[in-house]
């Protein structure tokens, strides 16, 4: 069967726009070829800076027959009676006629969802897939998505093009036959053209296998992975004339890979003078402004050396080498400047110029974020109990953790925030633990990345994140669909993450009041119920523990577990105790894992036990204190002691949370034959009111443990 090949050749397009609209094209493409009746193959999207290729296997030569079936409206709407009986169409029934091209003739009547309806067969013979192809191409190509267009063209409308960058040329063939494809003033034909500088020619093509080895021959690389290997083989190898490695980098790599069509790596070097600054910030020019890599020896130290993927394969290597070093240099020379200049005065003389920056209008300047990150997380300091030398550090890296935004490096670099702290610090005799702490109170800085490994850091960015959220829903400006300026989905979820890893065990909704309240003293979010503010805060916050609660299920090897986190959450306390709720989770989660079809009954028995109490409830039976002597079945004392038994054990002391709720998991499934029995030789709703309290009393017992752990009727049952 036939191939299609598509190329669209542009000026050199953005990095950044050639995964996405290469992603766009296949999916398009292939729901594209499927509307139009055209079985296909393997749909393949490739791209360079210079070009966005599609390749499709096995097209059919031809399209399907169709035949379906029209509905139109309903039959007492498409006809008129007359006096005589004879029936003429109406205008409804016209208009449906005209819309499809049929004739009177060819309607029917059939059952629709609403009663008769009129309706006609259409058939249309499949066209020949070389007729339908140009439009089908045309159709996608200018829904490429992108952030940024250019327009261009002679002036008439018709010739207007809009794209991410002028296109230059189109290729388009099928089965060997180039295919009339427009875009604006461009047409198709059956031409390429290799590289830019080193094969600039038009070379004729009529398949796809004579297309790819023109590529070769023009010094085009066309897959991306390979492009992406070749960076990293060639790179590494020059990386270790210079006595190093590469730095790892994923990244980078992503992005130079869709810099060059074929990659023609260099090595640079600079004066070792400047390994006397932070690596972060010589790598952070490497990397951000030129998109150099950075070269590192066995232990991870930078080397004075630096490797460029140049387009083109200069014959002056030295002097394109050179001049990049040149560049490097004078970045280098800025970078030491602010660097010398930001030491000569301690970190904290950066916090009174705070004053000066706005965190945001409506909720005043970083100075006073900064107190209240102070206030927010002392409170929680105290209220997990941690000894006053950590409760000093932590106040200490509260005070001083925005304090390098004012600096002259992190005003040129944004994204060394924290890290030049943490350097600042160092320099400054600040303890360890404060200059890590400022750093790592950014941590997690993106979703996957590392979360703080210190208390300090930890405590001081869930009062910096909690502090942020609660002032922005304050005034009004949550999220909404995929828009979320202000990030605060991303800083919720690094809330639970930091809260769950860390152990943390206090209250989130006590967290959110006490922040709501700083914010009060103030004199801010004065104006907005403080109530209703630290309800939509905790709602939030909920919505996004849910999900970090079903990932780390889902990196334990619990799949599946989005019921159980449910029930985890909607148990006694709700998501007030985040650490407890993940343990709860995984307690629950392995038990299923484990016992299969057990745990399903066992769901189901203390399903049953929530709703019958929840009938009892709705008829206004409150179920009181169970009175063992009015117990008459040996089934419901059994079920009394079994339960009895379990409140006796309590809670061991010695163990962690994550055992203690294993072993409360473990406890419920051993009551289940106990509940069993007594579901089935015990009538609950017993005539004798006496005797249907104390039954409904036992189960709320039951119930009691059970909340303790999980709402059992949120987990689905299926097996």
């Amino acid at each position: 069967m036939p191939e299609l090949l598509f190329e669209i050749g542009c000026e050199e397009l953005p990095a950044g726009f050639i995964d996405p609209a290469l992603a766009f094209l296949e999916g398009a493409i292939d729901q594209a070829l499927t509307a139009a009746r055209l079985p296909h193959g393997r749909v393949l999207a490739e791209g360079t800076p210079r070009r966005l290729v599609v390749i499709v296997d096995d097209v059919a030569a031809r399209q399907a027959d169709l035949e379906e079936e029209l509905q139109g409206p309903p039959a007492s709407v498409a006809w008129s009676e007359g006096a005589d009986g004879t029936r003429t169409l109406t205008a409804a029934g016209e208009g449906f006629l005209k819309k499809n091209s049929l004739v009177a003739g060819d309607l029917y009547e059939v059952a629709g969802k609403k009663g008769t309806v009129i309706a006609a067969k259409r058939r249309e013979a499949g066209r020949p897939a070389a007729d339908v192809l140009p439009a089908l191409l045309e159709g996608v190509l200018p829904k490429i998505p992108c952030k940024k267009t250019m327009s261009w063209g002679d002036g008439r409308a018709s010739h207007k093009q809009v794209f991410a960058r002028p296109v230059q040329w189109l290729l388009a063939l099928f089965g060997g036959r180039a295919l009339a494809v427009r875009f604006a003033d461009v047409t198709s034909g059956h031409t390429t053209r290799g590289h830019r500088y080193h094969a600039p020619a038009e070379v004729s093509v009529t398949s796809v296998s004579q297309y790819r080895a023109a590529l070769e021959r023009g010094q085009v690389v066309l897959d991306r992975a390979e492009r992406k290997q070749m960076i990293r083989d060639l790179a590494d190898r020059l990386a270790k004339q210079a006595g190093g490695g590469l730095l790892p980098d994923e990244p980078l790599l992503e992005i130079v890979k869709n810099l060059v069509e074929k990659p023609f790596p260099v090595l640079g070097r600079f004066e070792e003078r400047f390994l006397e600054m932070p690596k972060e910030l010589l790598v952070s020019e490497m990397r951000e402004h030129q998109k150099y890599f950075a070269v590192v020896d066995g232990a991870g130290q930078l080397r004075p050396a630096f490797v460029v993927v140049a387009g083109s394969d200069s014959p002056q290597k030295d002097a394109l080498a050179a001049g990049n070093a040149r560049v490097l240099r004078a970045r280098f020379e800025d970078g030491a400047f602010y660097f010398r200049t930001d030491r000569e005065r301690p970190l904290a003389a950066g916090a009174p110029r705070l004053k000066d920056m706005v965190f945001q209008r409506e909720l005043g300047t970083l100075a006073e974020k900064t107190e209240r990150i102070q206030a927010l997380a002392t409170h929680q300091g105290m209220r997990i109990g941690l000894p006053q030398p950590v409760l000093v550090g932590v106040f200490r890296t509260a005070a001083l953790c925005k304090c390098d935004l004012v600096t002259g490096v992190v005003n040129e670099f944004p994204e060394l925030q924290g890290i030049m702290g943490r350097t600042y610090a160092r320099h400054d005799g600040e303890p360890e633990v404060v200059a890590v702490g400022i750093e790592e109170h950014y941590a997690p800085r993106h979703a996957g990345a590392s979360l703080p490994t210190g208390i300090e850091g930890a405590i001081v960015g869930i009062a910096d994140r909690l502090d942020t959220i609660v002032g922005i829903l304050g005034i009004g400006k949550a999220p909404t669909g995929s828009a979320d300026p202000f990030a605060l989905r991303r800083a919720a979820i690094g809330c639970a993450q930091i809260i769950i890893a860390q152990r943390f065990r206090f209250s989130l909704e006590d967290a959110v009041t006490f922040a709501v309240s700083a914010y009060r003293t103030q004199k801010k979010l004065d104006k907005v119920d403080p109530v209703a503010l630290i309800r939509s805060t905790v709602e939030f916050l909920r919505g996004r523990v849910r999900g970090v609660l079903v990932e780390r299920a889902a990196a334990q090897g619990l799949t599946g577990a989005e019921d159980i986190v449910d029930a985890a959450m909607a148990a006694r306390g709700g998501v007030d105790d985040l650490p407890d709720v993940d343990a709860r989770v995984t307690a629950l989660a392995r038990l299923r894992a484990d016992q299969g079809a057990a745990f399903v009954s066992l769901a189901a028995t203390f399903k049953r036990v929530g709703n019958i109490l929840a009938q009892a409830r709705q008829k206004g039976l409150a179920p009181a204190a169970v009175d063992p002597a009015r117990l008459v079945d040996d089934a419901e004392r059994a079920l009394y002691d079994a339960l009895t038994g379990v409140e006796a054990r309590g809670a061991p002391t010695g163990v962690d949370l994550a055992e203690l709720r294993a072993r409360g998991a473990a406890d419920l499934a051993r009551l289940r034959p106990s509940v069993d029995r007594f579901f089935d030789k015990v009538l609950v709703m017993a005539d004798d009111p006496a005797l249907r309290d104390a039954r409904l009393g036992l189960l709320a017992r039951l119930e009691d443990q059970l909340v303790e752990v999980a709402d059992f009727t949120k987990v689905q049952l299926e097996a």
